[in-house]
């Protein structure tokens, strides 16, 4: 017969008692509550980035304050030297004004050497080494210190000034002779990283960094943790100038030219010179300050979650319980009620007839309906012992106080047992009765009397609600896992979902079966079940309305 869909014990629910309302407000509210202590800890967290960012900015413009007074101050004192140098060169000459520098009137430790070039940029002087420059090959130099340039000093790009190659910033003013006349220019060359290892002394994160740069768009110094200095770099293409053509102070952010870190930068002038200091907060600092606070807020916000889940979990458990309850307490009263019915039906005929026979209501002469209704007693009276056995049989399952004496069975024989004590009953519709045996023996571990019941209720069920002419069909075989497999397929008027559920009930009684005579007292199917149970297996139905039903017993082993 063709597959029919799959319908499986116990998968039993009384719908009356179903609050899907109250499941759907619990599980709504709870994630209202969680999605409220996440979106509190998003806020929270943005609320403290925001706090950081804006401290941090507050010592970025401190520190730029602080650190640009410090680099006028360092040049200012540069530009001192230089300015002796200048007046003692227009008294006495360059013998006269190296006498500042053969006794060492100059911080040694921020000005590498001093250079002179003269007019035409021919180096005349210088205090120390052999490293070029041999010639001052910068006109414009030359050319600003002649016009513009006569009484400032100019702080230029990094250059080429030591024999090592390493860049030097050159600070120069001009140089007059006794008459006034342009005599050349004097050259402090200022090692940069003088100035970079105190700019990395700043307390801006561990990816700050302070900027020193020029006008000119070249990075004279740089201090950075990472010892990346770029001096030398330009940075034509950043956000600075635009910000500085809006305000000579101010804060702008970038993803850095020199390293690629994206930072808040506060910059400012650097007073009295061309230059340009800067002071940058990482983003990655900004946010490592915060990550501890933020790591704290997400396990609270974690526990709080968790809190709420359990909590709804707990009212769902126990308004199920209570569904349960009330399911069983429903499920109760209506098998009080099943079985009183199922007991009072005979034994209204059995104190009905048994009046009839000790009142003689028919005189003493009617011997032989007295004898059918002795008969009728007879039946009733085995029909409730039958019902109270079932009960008991039941009960005892249900409290898992049914003895089972386990032993190796061969289902074949127990099957083909069955198959004859129903015989004549299919005879009499003339139900063709079939068995297919397994192609090899095959013992399986059970309780023998137990399989012949199984099979005796599941039979006895085929055949009642099988019309005449009909087929029953048995089958012993192993599953896929090599488990004893036995089906009872009949093509009766077979059962809809709801029908399948009441008729695991016990004293279950659908539409279907209430339509045909000789209907069972409603326990054949939940005894099988739950005798298939206590062996460890499982009973699963197949079955559609007007097709029939196979049922299939599946043992443990």
């Amino acid at each position: 017969m063709p597959r029919l869909p799959i319908l499986r014990f116990p998968a039993i629910r009384t719908p009356s008692f179903r609050s899907p309302s109250f499941r759907f407000g619990v599980l709504t509210a709870a994630a209202l509550a969680i999605a409220g202590v996440w979106g509190g800890y998003v806020v929270m967290a943005a609320s403290m980035l925001e706090t950081q960012t804006r401290d941090a900015l507050a010592n970025a413009e401190a520190t730029a304050r602080a650190y640009e007074s410090s680099t006028s101050r360092t040049l200012h004192d540069v530009d001192t030297t230089l300015r002796s140098f200048a007046e003692r060169y227009a008294d006495g000459g360059l013998a006269r004004a190296r006498r500042i520098v053969d006794d060492g009137l100059y911080d040694t430790a921020l000005i590498h050497h001093v250079s002179v070039f003269g007019p035409d940029g021919a180096q005349l002087f210088r205090s120390q080494g052999n490293g070029p420059p041999d010639r001052l090959e910068d006109d414009g130099l030359l050319a600003y210190h002649r016009m513009e340039g006569r009484d400032r000093m100019t702080v230029g790009p990094p250059s080429a000034g030591s024999a090592t190659g390493r860049p030097l910033l050159r600070l120069s003013r001009r140089l007059d002779d006794a008459a006034g006349g342009f005599a050349g220019v004097v050259v402090a060359n200022v090692d940069p990283s003088y100035l970079s290892r105190f700019y990395r002394q700043a307390d801006v994160g561990r990816n700050g960094v302070v900027t020193l740069v020029g006008v000119d768009r070249i990075i004279r110094a740089r201090g950075s943790k990472d010892g990346h200095d770029a001096i030398g770099l330009s940075i034509s293409a950043s956000a600075l100038w635009e910000s500085v053509r809006r305000s000579p102070t101010g804060i702008y952010w970038q993803d850095s030219i020199a390293d690629g870190y994206r930072r808040a930068y506060a910059y400012r002038p650097v007073e009295g010179y061309p230059l340009i200091l800067s002071v940058g907060i990482a983003v990655t600092d900004l946010e490592a300050a915060v990550a501890g606070f933020r790591g704290q807020m997400r396990i609270i916000a974690a526990l709080l979650s968790v809190s709420v889940l359990l909590v709804a979990a707990l009212l769902l458990v126990q308004h199920r319980n209570a569904e349960r309850l009330a399911e069983a307490l429903a499920v109760n009263r209506d098998f009080l009620a099943r079985v009183s019915h199922e007991l009072r039906t005979p034994l209204n005929a059995i104190i009905g007839f048994s009046e009839i026979i000790k009142d003689r209501m028919f005189g003493p002469d009617a011997g032989d309906r007295y004898a059918d209704y002795a008969g009728d007693i007879h039946a009733s009276g085995q029909h409730l012992l039958t019902l109270i056995d079932d009960i008991l049989d039941l009960s005892r399952l249900q409290a898992g106080k049914f003895a089972l004496l386990m032993e190796d069975v061969d289902p074949v024989a127990a099957a083909e047992w069955a198959i004859r004590i129903v015989t004549p009953q299919a005879e009499q519709k003339s139900i063709r009765l079939e068995f297919n045996r397994p192609p090899a023996p095959a013992l399986v571990r059970a309780d023998e009397r137990a399989l012949k019941q199984m099979l005796l209720n599941l039979l006895g069920n085929a055949l009642k609600f099988t019309p005449e002419n009909g087929r029953v069909l048995v089958s012993v075989g192993r599953g896929v896992h090599g488990r004893c497999i036995v089906r009872v397929t009949d093509n009766g008027i077979g059962m809809t979902a709801e029908e399948l559920r009441q008729a695991s009930i016990p004293f279950g009684q659908t539409s279907a079966l209430t339509t045909h005579p000789g209907r069972g007292t409603g326990l054949g199917l939940p005894i099988v079940k739950s005798l298939i149970e206590a062996h460890g297996g499982s009973l699963r139905i197949d079955s559609r309305p007007g097709q029939g039903s196979q049922i299939t017993l599946e043992f443990a082993g």
